[in-house]
């Protein structure tokens, strides 16, 4: 009906492997799914990994993983893939070529470029719907703030006819946190959701390996979506329950104090002979 305004339509996608979900549930629902369903119409996305096991050296975490836990969320959408079918797709052995950041016999970027391929999946799927507002979140986090206050900033975002992405302001490592987001408008949906194609042209732009905050930053100002940084908090959960320690000061304070942490370490104690 005329004059008759229509909330847009908000997509919550889950991306990755579900890994801790029946711990992280309640907070997802509460502070995610709640918020987003009474902004307006919201639906839920998934795409994950058909992975049986977790086995992480640089984390330490080892495991069993239940293949069916993704239906603890009622997807609206939801798609599975067997493990390892896309680094082909993204040149796995191109991007070895530029360097392991993480020094991990490349470990690491494996699993960067399942995640991202994953999120580029399901991007896809909730763009196809029409969303104008896509909350991408892990579901291996807990979520200890309420994500309806940055819902809210990104249908007013909407009105203005202005693409705008909301970031944790916290662990930027010198890029930006890619850890979850709330996008507003199909411009920033896209470029942030669909960053692996940008994998290899980052490293031929900086000359350096795959890095996943920096990419982040980069495809951002590439396509010049704005950034708003917001204090939402969410902790990494593992397998058996247990919640990662995870520095919440904003990236410029938490710098300063692992800086000054350094140089304290790094000053011997003063030594006297007798």
């Amino acid at each position: 009906m005329k004059g008759i305004s229509v909330p847009p339509r908000i997509a919550i996608c889950f991306y990755g492997i579900t890994r801790s979900l029946r711990h992280t549930l309640p907070s997802i629902e509460a502070r995610a799914i709640g918020p987003a369903r009474a902004a307006g119409e919201a639906r839920i996305y998934g795409h994950f990994f058909l992975q049986r096991r977790i086995d992480n050296p640089r984390t330490g975490e080892r495991g069993e993983l239940d293949p069916e836990e993704h239906r603890l969320l009622r997807p609206d959408w939801v798609e599975l893939e067997e493990p390892d079918l896309c680094l082909a797709q993204w040149d796995f052995e191109g991007l070895k070529r530029h360097g392991d950041f993480w020094d991990d016999g490349f470990h690491s970027l494996r699993n960067l470029i399942h995640q991202l391929h994953s999120l580029n999946r399901v991007t896809a799927a909730a763009r196809a719907d029409g969303a104008r507002i896509c909350l991408f979140l892990r579901p291996d986090l807990e979520y200890h703030d309420s994500l309806g206050p940055a819902i809210r900033r990104a249908q007013r975002a909407l009105r203005t006819a202005r693409p705008l992405v909301q970031l944790p302001w916290w662990q930027g490592w010198n890029g930006y946190n890619d850890r979850f987001a709330i996008a507003a408008g199909d411009a920033a949906i896209a470029a942030y959701g669909t960053r692996v194609t940008q994998m290899a042209a980052f490293c031929d732009e900086t000359g350096g390996p795959v890095h996943s905050e920096r990419l982040l930053a980069h495809v951002l100002e590439r396509n010049g979506i704005p950034v708003r940084t917001i204090g939402a908090r969410a902790s990494r959960v593992r397998i058996e329950g247990r919640m990662r320690y995870e520095d919440f000061l904003p990236t410029r304070l938490s710098n300063l104090r692992r800086g000054l942490r350094e140089r304290l370490s790094s000053r011997s104690p003063d030594k006297t002979t007798s």
